[in-house]
């Protein structure tokens, strides 16, 4: 305990920052909440250590207020060795817990707006995506700003709302919800199998005995694995602890809500980017003062102000989506473990693909593997069969004879697909359609010139959204009109490959009575437009459902029992050494989509490799070999998980700065037994909104450490004002 007057190193949650000395003016521990000035702007940091920085007592700056509210040791602990792993600074991850700007100051009285729906004015996406923001928050009252950001809409939807009365301004709230009284029990209407019933048992156990232990909960899709980790959440729940169910975004479906409310009597309390400003400021300090001890959350749940965390699900550990790469670069998987062995208490890793880096550590001893081998009800895998596209090679087909441009187009779904296709639709069930790219045409080009239609702004070509009428940068967001004829010679421009546009246009003339519906990130701006779509599968209002990754995981159509995959070999030639790995991946959870219910399922993959390692191990549903095969050649090239890399991306507004520094950095690279530095070279996106990118790779063995090498390394130069260093500890994007 420290006393008032006690000079102590403050914490504040700032990039460039790792402590700055202050004087107390109350007694405070260590994890101290307290408000400080740093240039006359207020920060809300934490007591982090003793003060240390010598300053003549007259320099020092009394704190402005302190809290009685704490961060534990352990979580100090932890923002420092993750701050050392990630080579993030201690203030960059403390500005991940302190990510609520208000959360110590009273509730703000600003002008809210609630949602009036008016069935006589047209509802446009934009407007839509403003019905959703309310629904996806409950239809409390939201600020402007929040409706704004939350909904993704220009300041002229809100306005226009406003001024037609769909929204309604109202008084400002300052009453805050009382968590205290929110309580879940076990509601009993759900009877495990026999594997359920043991692995769930395992968990429980090592929750009840306490102390840091891992979970590989390894079960195929549609096994059951979400009822397993409800057992263990509430076995944690009932003994007091708190609880945090991690996972992607996209796993936020109204099917896991429903789910875990027939399970716990209430719904979940849901942690995600699309929150208003008042409820993040509610759960965060929820969470904070122990009220709140379950919440169902993406990867920035991790860093809620937990009390007497006791256990951590991370459901699809595989997914990518939990690799950070804005605001610092992290996973939050491997930080959840660490937060779970540095605190003493469980932690389970839920999937039906487990990561490479997961089966090893599996392989190792270090986490412990309960497998599901059966589908829960009862139902059977789906059949797997490759179409070979050498010898069903996809028909022309031709748009109704009124529509702008009637000649023949190029076809992408073979006779044996539209054949399967229509035999499914025959026999009253539904298709799934998949295709991970996004838009009508990747590459729009003028055949007579090479003129290709690239992003200003990226060194990337821009996709073709038939949808919206433009051509759209999947890296910046920039959108233009597509020209009527090529800008360079006149001549007519082209539309090559196939985005699920080109796709759903091939459907609509091949099978013309099919009910369709799109899903991909253009299309599903929010959960609730997910959810939709998920409705009308269910309720038998869809036919044909064609898209992209979304549709990948966690959704459960019983009458779905075809799942056709247009192009297979998307990914499989990648430069990055996950791209077997992360193929396989997506291709297996897509294809658990199909015949979850009693007809049994088809799932047919079109490729021009049918004999590819990652296919015949898909087809023959021999994960464990496939990963196996892959992971032995990552130890003999010494990747992860039996090697590291760290990657350093060097970004400036200017070329000849760019190649400056990065040859300053590349003259002081260290010379370290183990440690391989590599580059600089020119990032496989040179250009992302006017930057210019290169990379260096620092690699080295398992046991080695390289992160003083780079920190070292860093130290060792000077970054201009107008550079920018990002630094990936095994990094996912090779881009």
């Amino acid at each position: 305990m420290f006393k008032p007057g006690d000079v102590v190193k403050i914490l504040i949650p700032n990039v460039v920052n790792t402590g700055y000395d202050y004087r107390l003016t109350l007694a405070a521990d260590l994890g101290t909440f307290v408000r400080v000035s740093v240039m006359n702007r207020p920060y809300v940091g934490i007591v982090y250590g003793v003060g240390d920085s010598n300053l003549p007592p007259d320099k020092i700056k009394n704190t402005l207020e302190v809290f009685p509210e704490h961060l534990s040791i352990a979580d100090l602990q932890w923002i420092q060795r993750m701050s050392t792993w990630t080579l993030m600074t201690p203030g960059a991850v403390l500005r991940l817990i302190v990510n609520v700007p208000d959360a110590f100051s009273a509730p703000r009285m600003e002008q809210l707006y609630v949602y009036n729906p008016d069935d006589k004015i047209r509802m446009t996406d934009a407007r839509q995506s403003v019905a959703d923001a309310f629904a996806s928050n409950n239809n409390d009252a939201m600020s402007a700003s929040d409706i704004q950001n939350i909904s993704h809409v220009s300041a002229a939807v809100v306005r226009g709302m406003i001024s037609r009365g769909i929204l309604v301004p109202t008084t400002a709230r300052s009453v805050e919800t009382d968590f205290s009284q929110y309580q879940y029990r076990d509601m009993g209407n759900v009877t495990l199998n026999a594997e359920q019933s043991v692995a769930a048992a395992e968990i429980c156990t090592a929750v009840d005995k306490g102390g840091f232990s891992a979970f590989l909960l390894d079960g195929i899709t549609g096994s059951g694995k979400t009822q397993v980790y409800f057992d263990a959440a509430w076995r944690a729940y009932s003994r007091g602890a708190s609880v945090l169910l991690m996972m992607p975004e996209i796993a936020l479906t109204a099917q896991f809500m429903s789910r875990y409310e027939q399970r716990f009597g209430a719904a979940p309390i849901v942690w995600h980017s699309n929150l208003t400003a008042a409820r993040r400021r509610e759960i965060w300090r929820g969470v904070l003062h122990g009220d709140i001890r379950m919440v169902v959350g993406t990867r920035s749940a991790l860093f809620l102000p937990w009390q007497d965390l006791g256990l951590i699900v991370v459901d699809e550990e595989h997914d990518t989506s939990y690799k950070q790469e804005d605001m610092g670069n992290y996973h939050a998987r491997d930080m959840a473990v660490l937060r779970a062995k540095i605190a003493g208490f469980p932690i389970v890793l839920a999937s039906a693909t487990p990561s490479a880096e997961t089966l090893q550590n599996v392989a190792d001893g270090k986490y412990r593997r309960l497998k599901l081998t059966s589908r829960f009800g009862g139902a059977s895998l789906p059949k797997i069969e490759t179409i070979d596209l050498r010898e069903n090679r996809p028909q022309q087909y031709t748009l109704p004879s009124d529509a702008a441009d009637a000649a023949p187009r190029a076809g992408y779904l073979s006779p044996v697909l539209c054949e399967a296709v229509q035999e499914t639709l025959d026999a009253g069930h539904q298709v799934m359609l998949f295709i991970n790219r996004r838009g009508f045409a990747p590459i729009v080009q003028c055949k007579k010139c090479g003129w290709v239609a690239q992003c200003p702004d990226c060194s990337v070509g821009m996709t073709y959204h038939k949808h919206l009428g433009k051509l759209l940068c999947h890296m910046c967001g920039r959108t233009m009109a597509l020209p009527d004829k090529c800008p360079e010679c006149g001549d007519v421009i082209s539309y090559r490959g196939a985005g699920l546009e080109k796709i759903e246009e091939e459907v609509s003339v091949k099978f013309p009575s099919a009910r369709t519906a799109l899903v991909s990130s253009d299309t599903i701006m929010s959960r609730q437009a997910l959810e939709r779509i998920v409705h009308k599968m269910e309720n038998g209002e869809t036919d044909i459902v064609i898209g992209t990754q979304i549709l990948a995981k966690g959704h459960h159509f019983p009458n779905l029992t075809l799942v056709g995959v247009v192009d297979a070999d998307m990914g499989l030639f990648g430069t990055d050494f996950r791209a077997a790995e992360h193929t396989f991946q997506q291709l297996f959870q897509v294809a658990g989509r199909a015949g979850r219910g009693d007809a049994p399922g088809r799932v047919l993959l079109q490729t021009y490799q049918p004999t590819h390692p990652v296919l015949q191990a898909i087809c023959d549903g021999n994960r464990d070999a496939f990963m196996a095969a892959d992971m032995a050649g990552r130890r003999a090239a010494k990747m992860p998980p039996y090697g590291q890399l760290i990657a350093l991306i060097i970004e400036a507004n200017k070329e000849s700065t760019l190649k400056n520094f990065c040859a300053a950095l590349a003259a002081a690279a260290p010379k370290a037994t183990g440690v391989k530095i590599m580059g600089p070279i020119a990032a496989q996106i040179y250009q992302v909104r006017n930057w210019y990118r290169m990379r260096f790779l620092v690699a080295g063995d398992a046991r080695a450490m390289l992160q003083p090498v780079v920190s070292h390394w860093l130290g060792c130069v000077r970054v201009p004002a107008n550079v920018r260093v990002k630094i990936d500890v095994n990094p996912q994007n090779f881009m």
